[in-house]
């Protein structure tokens, strides 16, 4: 017990930096998550329908429910309780996004680049994900604690491919590959192959954790796909397998959340590619060919991220773009895709085993969704940002790492990271007063009208701050707590 106490004490002298850094990150979403203004499904949820819904299995009349009839049981149970429960609430939205983070620094090798961008993942997120994942809990829930999830279990791979792990692994990737398919149907299915690809693939020791994962993942879809509602007619659900309504809605909307609202992933990838071919001497031609193309890519979509702050959009994120634009964009997006792929191969020799897997996981949670017939929302390609944000940190990484700039460059990123973090909790906390004011406003309070004034910023809150989509029941409720 005295070794097992003095061992402790040792290793948290070691780490007490990294301790203390994710301990501020905790503390930081759990004020994010207080100040944060509830909105839509959120109401749904913590009312009658969704205490309906708990009590029946998730099952009720079509017309009534929609396409709440489903069977993702633990996201469900949680965004009732979370709306319900705001200690619970902070707990959960701290500590997803604090193990993301930690997951992130953890697969990229625990270096101090690794920290600052995996802190500074969700300040990196577009309008539109920012908009529908962090700052909207009915969100939030269904996407990011099965991402972490998904990620603690690649930790677990990595750490067991360099030392043996203790057998008890296999029950705990058991609970993680269960409890991370029950968010979501895209996540259900896709865990399963991703296993699949690790065991056959990626792994050199195959052991009990990787298969009591793939176990686990297979029993959550079986009870995910069980749920009568998936045998219901629900057109929210509609998939379609034509091939030109497939590429019409990639132009449209899913090249556009995925790849060219992302400006800040786009140019930090581009900008240590570039410097990842520089630092190789003597150029050959397909060197100096990569960077005449880099730096077309770099401009052609800092131009596009500024055209698209001017283009108008709904309160879903939908572009109303010019059809030619869109169709030649989307065309570009395709081109950078394959070039990001065979960069991986021609270029990051050291880690291309790593790279290459981020690169086939972001294709593999992104394409269930080229078949969705009626996209309603950006934050299903939010899967996918999680792994070409990772394949962006091994890139800057090698790109920065040991050069003349490394120390400016990370102070850059660091001070950039902790001013854009500052600005968010103002905006919050903004829109957190200005909210209880017109909640208290007697004619909205009583219920004889609807609200009639916006917040300061209302991107931070979901549909950008629909004044229809408020419920004056919860804050009745809540007032009164």
């Amino acid at each position: 017990m005295r070794n097992y106490t003095y061992s402790l004490i040792k290793f948290f002298q070691k780490n007490w930096v990294y301790f203390l850094v994710f301990g501020l990150v905790f503390c930081y979403f759990a004020i994010f998550r207080y100040l944060l203004i509830p909105s839509g499904d959120d109401y749904f949820w913590w009312g009658q329908p969704g205490d309906y819904l708990l009590h029946h299995g998730f099952v009720g009349p079509v017309k009534i429910y929609g396409a709440s009839i489903n069977g993702r049981y633990l996201g469900n149970f949680l965004e009732i309780f979370t709306m319900r429960h705001l200690k619970l609430a902070l707990l959960i939205f701290a500590g997803s996004w604090t193990l993301m983070s930690w997951c992130m620094w953890k697969l990229e090798n625990q270096t101090w680049w690794a920290l600052i961008l995996a802190v500074a993942f969700v300040f990196t997120l577009n309008d539109s994900l920012l908009n529908t994942v962090l700052v909207w809990n009915a969100g939030f829930i269904n996407y990011v604690p099965p991402m972490a999830l998904v990620l603690l279990y690649l930790v677990i791979c990595k750490d067991g491919e360099n030392k043996p792990l203790h057998k008890y692994y296999a029950i705990l990737t058991l609970i993680i590959g269960l409890a991370a398919g029950l968010f979501l149907e895209v996540i259900a299915m896709a865990q399963i192959v991703m296993g699949l690809i690790i065991i056959f693939f990626f792994t050199k020791r195959k052991r009990g954790y990787h298969f009591s994962y793939l176990i686990g993942a297979l029993v959550a879809l079986v009870i995910m796909m069980s749920h009568p509602g998936y045998r219901m007619h629900i057109p929210y659900r509609e998939t379609t397998f034509n091939p030109f309504k497939i590429w019409h809605i990639y132009v449209i909307a899913n090249h556009i959340w995925l790849i060219s609202l992302n400006t800040i992933l786009i140019f930090l990838l581009l900008l240590a590619m570039t410097f990842i071919i520089s630092r190789k001497r003597p150029y050959s031609f397909l060197d100096k060919l990569f960077i005449i193309v880099n730096n077309l890519f770099l401009v052609y979509y800092l131009i596009v991220g500024v055209y698209l702050k001017r283009v108008h959009n709904d309160n879903n994120y939908n572009y109303l773009l010019n059809p030619i634009f869109a169709e030649i964009d989307a065309i570009i997006s395709l081109f950078l895709i394959s070039y990001t792929g065979y960069f991986i191969c021609h270029y990051l020799s050291k880690q291309r085993k790593q790279v290459l897997f981020y690169y086939l996981c972001a294709g593999l949670y992104f394409g269930p969704l080229l078949f969705v017939a009626a996209p309603v929302s950006s934050r299903g390609v939010f899967m996918s940002y999680v792994f070409m944000y990772l394949i962006m940190i091994d890139c800057v990484q090698t790109a920065f790492t040991g050069i003349k700039l490394q120390n400016f460059l990370f102070l850059i990123i660091l001070l950039a990271t902790l001013g854009i973090a500052g600005r968010y909790q103002m905006y919050l906390y903004e829109n957190f007063n200005a909210n209880l004011q017109r909640v208290l406003e007697p004619d909205y309070i009583q219920g004889k009208r609807l609200l009639n004034k916006h917040i300061p910023n209302r991107k931070f809150v979901w549909s950008k701050d629909r004044l229809d989509q408020q419920n004056v029941f919860y804050w009745r409720a809540r007032l009164k707590k």
